[in-house]
């Protein structure tokens, strides 16, 4: 208690929200290269305007009048993308733990920031975790930032018939959840996995209330029936087999958006060894919240077990399934949202480590910086239907950016050279930020 207390102390003086202090209010970043998370070619030399929290203008230096009085912050030669959105991870307080609720979640909240992860869309937690979520949710938009923006879709919907399942999503709704998430998952015969009827029924409920819903699923089957149903968004990869016309038509003409969780993957087979990441400086940037999994993860009796575990090995080649169906349905002009399945008590799934490392693997799969880029910001914002608020560094949009030392476009791993993350128009400062890479 007393150790976590201090570990949360100390994430509060490392980040502290401060915006430029000028008689207007008004912030002017000068210089940079701007990614702004549309796909357009970035802006060279260009200027961004900030007001009342809110990106007020950006373009070429002469094509943006910089009001006066504004405070000047000349990041010349550096690059401004929008702040990253992770549309699934998840964010939840330990069951046993002594520690409020509410200040598990603002940790891992911070945890996300730290890593220039700006918001976060939680795909499933408790019931007591996502009430604490909606607080947090809805506060955010009155208050100075100092951690990643969050959104919920509540507890996920995992009932066995239709009239239990219509009355789950009413209780989700009821306390104003984002989203609604479904689990479709395992064989055929598994006697726990979702039936057409009952998803079919969730659905059905979910859009009477106004809700759109995410499915988690696996089998090109599965994500065919979901799509017959009317998901809006899939949760996950489709793993099995190589996709097909049929989905691709169907995604493409509702505008389904597809996130790809490749590290979801990685992480059940990746750890039958001690990774390289785990003396990554950049990694070591959240040492204090992923200690304690390191430790575990390192030891050899768990990496023995892996290694002869069969589902680590069927992973392995489900996850390259997974990279050539991404690739096709990015080819086929499919919204792909960058996502990862991180969370706290997930282990070995790094929230804010592994964000980098999904547009990482994203790349790998044959996506281009930019693709991935925009799938991490602009797009992941559309298809979470955030777009009217972040993801793009637009005029009216909140000032959610990331600051980097080298351009992402001509490596992706660029995306770790972070100098400065703005949340809202404020500057989030850590006394560590520009040593830790």
């Amino acid at each position: 208690m007393i150790e976590l207390g201090l570990m949360l102390a100390l994430v509060s003086l490392w980040f502290q929200s401060s915006s430029a202090q000028s008689p207007s209010g008004v912030v002017a970043l000068t210089g940079a290269r701007v990614i702004d998370g549309t796909g357009r070619a970035p802006l060279e030399r260009a200027t961004i305007v900030i007001s009342n929290c809110r990106i007020q203008a950006v373009g070429e230096a002469g094509a943006v009048t910089i009001p006066a009085g504004a405070v000047r912050v000349d990041v010349s030669g550096k690059t401004i993308m929008p702040g990253i959105i992770n549309s699934h991870g998840h964010v939840d307080a330990a069951g046993s733990s002594t520690v409020p609720a509410r200040d598990q979640l603002l940790k891992q909240l911070r945890l996300y920031a730290r890593y220039g992860v700006t918001t976060v869309y939680s795909l499933g937690s408790t019931a007591a975790d996502a009430q604490e979520g909606i607080t947090l949710r809805d506060e955010q938009d009155r208050v100075a930032l100092d951690r990643a923006r969050l959104f919920t879709v509540g507890q996920v919907i995992a009932d066995k018939t239709p009239a239990d399942a219509r009355k789950s999503v009413d209780r989700n709704a009821d306390m104003k959840v984002d989203m609604i998430k479904i689990r479709v998952d395992g064989p055929d015969d598994s006697p726990n996995k979702m039936t057409p009827d009952v998803y079919r029924a969730v659905i059905d409920e979910a859009h009477k209330r106004s809700l759109r819903v995410a499915g988690h699923m696996y089998y090109l089957k599965d994500a065919i029936g979901l799509l017959d149903a009317g998901v809006d968004v899939l949760a996950h990869s489709i793993r099995d087999v190589d996709v097909n016309q049929t989905l691709l038509d169907q995604v493409k003409s509702r505008n389904v958006g597809y996130i790809p969780t490749l590290t979801r993957d990685l992480s059940v087979f990746v750890y039958e060894t001690t990774p390289a990441f785990f003396t990554d400086p950049f990694f070591l940037r959240g040492k204090e919240s992923y200690a304690k999994q390191v430790a575990q993860l390192s030891d050899s009796a768990a990496q023995a077990k892996v290694r002869a575990s069969a589902e680590a090995q069927t992973i392995k080649q489900a996850l390259e399934q997974a990279n050539r169906n991404l690739k096709k349905l990015s080819d086929a002009g499919v919204s792909i949202a960058m996502g990862t399945d991180s969370g706290a008590n997930l282990i070995g799934r790094w929230q804010g480590y592994f964000e980098h490392t999904e547009m990482e693997m994203m790349v790998k799969a044959g996506l281009t910086p930019m693709q991935t880029i925009v799938a991490a910001t602009g797009r992941a914002a559309r298809v979470m239907k955030l777009d009217g608020q972040i993801g793009t560094l637009q005029p009216g949009k909140w000032a959610d950016f990331v600051v980097l030392s080298a351009n992402p476009l001509t490596n992706i791993r660029n995306t770790r050279q972070i100098e400065m993350i703005w949340i809202g128009g404020q500057r989030l400062v850590e006394t560590t930020l520009s040593q830790a890479r």
